[in-house]
C-alpha cells in the first residue's frame, strides 16, 4: 500500500510538472508569435490607396524632379520633358503595400554607412492624408535586396530588389517612353522622307475628318483604313530601351547616315522629328533620334512607316465603271474597236451589233469577267513626276452611264512594265504593269474567252 501511495505522488508530481512545462512552453510560444506580429506590422512600410497621391518627388542630392497630377495625368512641375505615366503609377502602386522583407534594427550612423543610406536616393509621395518618404540606399551583396529607411519608423529594412531599383532616381525611367506624345486624333500632319526629299506626306483634313496626299494624288483614291491603322501604330509606340540623352556624336548610332526621317506635326502646332538608324549588332531593332535628343531603341519592323510610300495607302483597285451604271461603252484593244450596248439590269447585251445570250450562265460570266477586267484598273505603283503623253493607247474604254455622263480610261505604254494611266485624256499619276494585259487572270485571257462563248 506504501508503495501504491509513493508512486500516486511521484505521478501527481510529474503531472504537475508537465503541466508547468506546459504552461511555460505555451507562455514562451505566445511570447514569439507576438513578437513576430510586431515584427511583421513594422515590416509593413506603407499602406494607402494606390490611386490618391497628388505628388511625387524624385530626389538624390542635387537632382530633383517634382511631378504633380491633374486631371489623372502627370506632370513635372518646370516642365522639362513629359513624364512616363505608367511608371508614375507604378510607383504609387509598389509604395501602397510595400513591406520589407526583414529589418537589421535600428537605425544608426554605422549601418547607414555600412548600407549606402548616408547618400541614399529618396522618394517623396504625398497623399491628401499626408506625406511618405522612403529613403534608398545600396543594392545587398547578393543582389535579392535594396537598403531603405522609411520616415516614421526607427530601423533599417531590405526590400525586394525588384522594388528598391524601381524606386532609384533614374531621369531615363521618369521620361515618357513614347516615340511622339499624340493620340491618333491628335495627329495633323506626318511627313517621311528619303535623301532630303518628301517620300510622303499625309495630312488631317479636320473638316471632312479624313486624310489626304499631295494634290498630285487628287485623282487617287486614299485607302482611309490603311492610313489609320498605320498612324494607330506610330503612336502606340514604346521604346524599347533609352539611350544617350542630348547626343553629340551623330555617328555614333548611325544617325550621320539614316535610313528614315519622319516629321510628326500635332493639331495644337507642335512637331516632332524622328531620325532612324540601322543597328548593325541586332538588325531586329534600329535606333531612333527623337527631336535631336533621345536616342531610344525600337523593333525595326515596328517603324516601316518610314519607307511607305504613297501607294501603301491607295485603293489598289481602280474602279473606272460598274456594269450596272453603264449603258454603253467602246472598247480598243488588241487592234479591235469594239462597241457595245448594255442593260444589265434587264439583262441585255448588243456587242459589236450582235446580241449576247445573257439567259446563259457561262455567257453572263464571262461578260462580267472580261468587264471588270479592264473597269477595274489595277494599280501597280505611283509616279506623279512622270510626264507621259496621251498617245498611241494600248487600250481605250469609253463609257456611256444610265445618268448621261461620260468617261474616257486610256493605258499608254512607257518604260520597262509600266503602263501609264489616263482618265478622260489626264495622267492619274499612277500605273498597272504587264499582269494586267496578259496572262492568267488578265485582260487579254478573259476578253478572248468572252468573244469566243459569245460568238462574236
Amino acid at each position: 500500500m506504501k508503495k501504491l501511495i509513493i508512486g500516486l505522488i511521484a505521478l501527481v508530481f510529474l503531472a504537475g510538472a508537465s503541466i508547468g512545462f506546459y504552461l511555460a512552453a505555451k507562455h514562451n510560444k505566445d511570447k514569439e508569435k507576438e513578437q513576430t506580429k510586431q515584427e511583421l506590422a513594422d515590416n509593413v512600410l506603407f499602406s494607402f490607396d494606390p490611386y490618391s497621391p497628388t505628388k511625387i518627388v524624385f530626389s538624390k542630392g542635387d537632382e530633383v524632379y517634382t511631378a504633380e497630377k491633374t486631371e489623372d495625368e502627370w506632370a513635372l512641375t518646370n516642365g522639362e520633358f513629359k513624364l512616363d505615366q505608367t511608371y508614375c503609377q507604378l510607383i504609387c502602386t509598389y509604395l501602397s503595400d510595400l513591406k520589407a522583407v526583414t529589418n537589421y534594427g535600428s537605425v544608426t550612423d554605422e549601418k547607414l554607412a555600412m548600407y549606402g543610406l548616408d547618400d541614399p536616393d529618396k522618394v517623396e509621395i504625398t497623399l491628401p492624408s499626408g506625406t511618405h518618404t522612403i529613403y534608398i540606399g545600396s543594392e545587398s551583396p547578393t543582389g535579392d535586396y535594396y537598403y531603405v529607411t522609411v520616415d516614421g519608423k526607427s530601423n533599417v529594412y531590405a526590400v525586394d530588389s525588384l522594388q528598391g531599383s524601381v524606386l532609384k532616381l533614374d531621369r531615363l525611367l521618369l521620361k515618357n517612353k513614347m516615340i511622339v506624345p499624340y493620340s491618333l486624333y491628335d495627329l495633323q500632319e506626318v511627313t517621311t522622307y528619303k535623301d532630303g526629299k518628301v517620300l510622303c506626306d499625309l495630312s488631317f483634313n479636320a473638316d471632312t475628318q479624313a486624310w489626304s496626299l499631295p494634290k498630285e494624288y487628287s485623282e487617287l483614291e486614299l485607302d482611309q483604313t490603311a492610313v489609320t491603322a498605320a498612324l494607330n501604330d506610330l503612336v502606340r509606340l514604346e521604346a524599347e530601351e533609352m539611350l544617350d540623352e542630348k547626343l553629340d556624336d551623330l555617328s555614333k548610332y548611325g544617325f550621320d547616315k539614316p535610313y528614315g526621317d519622319i516629321v510628326v506635326k500635332g493639331s495644337d502646332g507642335s512637331e516632332h522629328h524622328i531620325i532612324i538608324s540601322a543597328n548593325d549588332n541586332d538588325p531586329t531593332y534600329c535606333f531612333v533620334l527623337v527631336d535631336d535628343e533621345q536616342v531610344e531603341l525600337y523593333y525595326r519592323e515596328d517603324l516601316t512607316i518610314a519607307n511607305a510610300l504613297p501607294y501603301d495607302y491607295l485603293v489598289r483597285n481602280y474602279v473606272s465603271a460598274d456594269s450596272y451604271s453603264v449603258s454603253s461603252f467602246n472598247f480598243s484593244y488588241l487592234g479591235n474597236n469594239d462597241t457595245c450596248e448594255v442593260d444589265i439590269k434587264n439583262m441585255q447585251c448588243k456587242y459589236n451589233g450582235k446580241d449576247v445570250d445573257f439567259d446563259s450562265t457561262e455567257n453572263y460570266v464571262a461578260f462580267n469577267n472580261f468587264f471588270n477586267a479592264f473597269a477595274i484598273v489595277k494599280l501597280k505603283g505611283t509616279d506623279v513626276t512622270a510626264k507621259p503623253e496621251l498617245k498611241d493607247p494600248v487600250m481605250t474604254a469609253e463609257y456611256s452611264f444610265s445618268d448621261g455622263t461620260s468617261l474616257k480610261i486610256d493605258l499608254v505604254k512607257g518604260e520597262e512594265e509600266k503602263y501609264y494611266v489616263f482618265r478622260d485624256g489626264k495622267y492619274i499619276g499612277a500605273y498597272v504593269d504587264e499582269s494586267m494585259l496578259t496572262g492568267r487572270d488578265s485582260l487579254s485571257e478573259f476578253y478572248i474567252k468572252f468573244k469566243k462563248l459569245a460568238g462574236i
